[in-house]
């Protein structure tokens, strides 16, 4: 019987620096992580030889690549010279965006070509691509914890900025048929922002009050405004006589409307870096020669974004910017928050402007609330100009609850809302022979990735054999080998770094591997016929050793066999033994048998105890094991209102890795139900450093600290008591 298909709609919020995406609420809305660990992927990509890098691998300073792809696309730049972020660009583009054809990248040195060109949604399409691959390398490291992946039925929900232009819209869904997205849809930012909201403070939007929120986000290349709220909010002003009557006020939550929402395509937190470059190239005579797009002028560019972030901390501030002077030279960049704000006043009435209209639009009066968002709200200027834009509302504080993520969550949200989304899902119908060509293109590349992929693997393994065969000549059996090897290794190392190597298929490549094995195999035969005999010689004596342990076992209780095992066994069948007692407590548990899983997790603990001769490598791997089985163990004790036992093997497996964010999170949610509030507290600040992101600890955080504070406040009304 074929298992029930489970849902998870994947928000995608793609940004000028970097793209966020989360799972929906049926898998915890988690982050999905790039390929190294980080929570967002940058919105680039760069060529090298016949290799895309694409996202967390770009080479983000090369005239050879592309950024903030997601401005490409058609109707998302301003005309030249409205638009500062084009003057910096490294890359070249033919044909400026309109509202009918996005950008065309040329001159990018690709699979031999030093004038391949790309339009908008084909790099766009290989952006999505990484981004779908790190998507079901999360599900399928999931499934593998809970469920078939193959079960897993996957929509993606891409947060797009408010008026964007058809065209734009079509590049999109261009770029999704391109790499196979089958069940695709936009949402735009303002309703993904309000969904995100409802999900925080379901009880702020009520039926019948007027109790508008403003969300103001600004990110590096623009900044958009939505205002949300009740449908009250919009209504007319009431008559004198409706005024008088009595009203039956209906206080029930409900899910907000979007008022009004506005976008300013070329104000972001990156134009007030650029505003301080220009500010600097002035100012320097030695400067005055630095071209934008230039070396020089993108490591200035670099040393003003970091003198702002510096000043959004510190009323004062310098960086030294290396190589940007004459002749090379380091030059030194100070300046002040004062100076900032006074280099950034047109746009600060931009943003005056944008938000002032999205009001007039919303009709509204009065706020409840202003969130912002973005890095460039963190900017103490920017925090003072949106203040003073909404004084007249009934704010003068705001509210910082949304991150850099919640444009992505908001989007999941509103996908997994059929109802609410049943007319704004967008579908490709029949593929136009556009779009045919982008996706036959998009294979052609994503195929050869894989074979520059397997090439990379295998000159690595190449390598690794030649500093394998070398070290053997100092090993137990080295002198068996023949004074021709180093002669026979220096040749295949010169060819690893030779132009023939370079130009290489992968073809070329494997077989050179396999020659190169068989060759050394050839002239090492005395030497690994030595280490075979070794082998051999310990599998029998393994093989001794477990007859006689099988015939101690003999007669022993079913069950009870493995318990005394004192077996050398080899470190593959030891292994096999704990993972199997692993998977045995692990059914038991998902049975709610807690009891009898803490005696197979304890059983699996036991054996990772009698691991021999083991690597360096091996003992890390024993170690990460153990590491589960004390937090699973340690679970199941809780479950068992035991929490003695279970914080005792919190203890050992804090021991094995003091810097696990599982184990300091499990140990401090014992010692909260201990009412233990200092440990507790102690423990889950060094779980959040670990963890930043962590929703599960960070709520932890809050109970832990909302008791601290109810702990003060008990003590301080029993020290009144007792002093009066």
């Amino acid at each position: 019987m074929a298992s029930e298909q489970k849902k998870v709609v994947v928000g995608i919020d793609i940004g000028s620096g970097s793209t966020k995406v989360v799972l929906g609420s049926n898998f915890g809305c988690e982050i999905v992580r790039n390929e190294v660990g980080g929570h967002t992927t940058p919105t680039a990509i760069s060529f090298s030889n016949k290799l895309r890098q694409i996202g967390q691998t770009a080479n983000l300073k090369t005239k050879n690549g592309v950024i903030q792809i997601n401005r490409l696309l058609a109707g998302e730049m301003e005309e030249a010279g409205k638009d500062k972020f084009q003057e910096f660009y490294q890359f070249s583009m033919d044909n400026t965006s309109s509202d009918d054809s996005g950008v065309m990248v040329s001159n990018l040195d690709y699979n031999g070509s030093a004038e391949t060109s790309f339009g908008a949604s084909a790099l766009l399409a290989m952006l999505l691509g990484k981004i779908q691959s790190n998507v079901q390398a999360t599900l399928k490291r999931i499934a593998g914890e809970a469920t078939d992946s193959s079960s897993i039925n996957v929509e993606y929900a891409i947060s797009i900025g408010p008026n964007m232009t058809d065209a734009c819209k079509a590049e999109i869904m261009d770029a999704v048929y391109a790499i196979g997205m089958e069940h695709a849809y936009l949402v735009e930012s303002s309703e993904a922002y309000a969904s995100c909201y409802h999900r925080k403070f379901p009880e702020h939007i009520v039926a019948g009050k007027d109790n508008a929120v403003l969300i103001v986000d600004m990110g590096k290349t623009q900044t958009s405004v939505a205002v949300v709220g009740s449908p009250a909010s919009t209504s007319e002003e009431e008559t004198e006589e409706e005024a008088k009557e009595e009203k039956t006020v209906d206080t029930t939550p409900i899910k907000p409307v979007i008022l009004s929402s506005k976008r300013n395509r070329a104000l972001g937190a990156g134009i007030f870096d650029i505003r301080l470059w220009e500010h600097f190239q002035s100012s320097f005579p030695a400067l005055s020669s630095v071209k934008k797009a230039s070396r020089a002028g993108q490591r200035l560019l670099d040393g003003s974004q970091k003198l702002k972030h510096l000043l959004s901390q510190l009323a004062d501030a310098a960086v030294t910017v290396e190589n940007v002077g004459e002749n090379d030279s380091d030059l030194k960049l100070t300046g002040s928050r004062q100076t900032l704000s006074e280099l950034c006043q047109e746009d600060a009435s931009a943003l005056t402007e944008l938000i002032a209209g999205a009001l007039k639009e919303a009709n509204v009066t009065k706020l409840f609330a202003v969130e912002v968002v973005g890095g460039g709200c963190r900017i103490p200027f920017v925090k003072d100009v949106i203040v003073e834009a909404v004084k007249d509302m009934g704010i003068t504080t705001l509210s910082f609850s949304f991150d850099d993520t919640s444009a992505a969550l908001g989007a999941a949200l509103v996908g997994e809302d059929d109802t609410n989304n049943a007319n704004s899902k967008q579908t490709i119908a029949d593929a136009s022979d556009q779009q045919t060509q982008l996706r036959t293109a998009e294979q052609t590349m994503a195929t050869l990735d894989q074979d520059m992929q397997i090439r990379a693997d295998t000159m690595n393994k190449i390598e690794a054999h030649v500093l394998e065969m070398r070290s053997a000549k100092h090993s137990k059996h080295g002198s068996l080998l023949p004074s021709t090897m180093d002669a026979y290794l220096d040749n295949v190392e010169n060819w690893i770094f030779s132009e023939e190597a370079d130009d290489a298929s992968k073809d070329d490549v494997v077989a050179k591997l396999e020659a190169t094995i068989k060759e050394t195999s050839e002239m090492a035969k005395d030497y690994l016929e030595a280490l075979q005999k070794d082998k051999d010689a310990k599998d029998r004596e393994m093989e001794a050793e477990a007859k006689k342990a099988q015939a101690e076992r003999e007669g022993e209780p079913e069950g009870e066999e493995d318990d005394h095992d004192n077996r050398r066994l080899p470190k593959k069948r030891r292994m096999e033994i704990v993972m199997k007692n692993k998977a045995e407590a692990n059914e038991l548990f998902g049975d709610g048998n807690y009891k009898f899983a803490a005696a197979r997790y304890t059983k699996a603990l036991s054996h990772c105890a009698k691991f021999v001769d083991l690597s360096p490598d091996d003992v890390e791997e024993v170690n990460a094991v153990k590491l589960s089985l004390n937090l699973n163990l340690a679970l199941a004790y809780t479950k068992l209102q035991n929490p003695d036992q279970a914080l005792r093997v919190c203890n050992e497996a804090i021991a094995i890795d003091e810097n696990s964010p599982k184990a300091l999170y499990r140990r401090a949610s014992i010692y909260y139900d201990k009412k233990n509030w200092d440990a507790a507290n102690k423990d889950v600040k060094l779980a959040i450093k670990v963890a930043p992101e962590d929703k599960a600890i960070k709520k932890l955080q809050d109970k832990i600290e909302a008791q601290m504070k109810r702990q003060k406040l008990k003590e301080k009304k029993m020290a009144q008591k007792m002093f009066g």
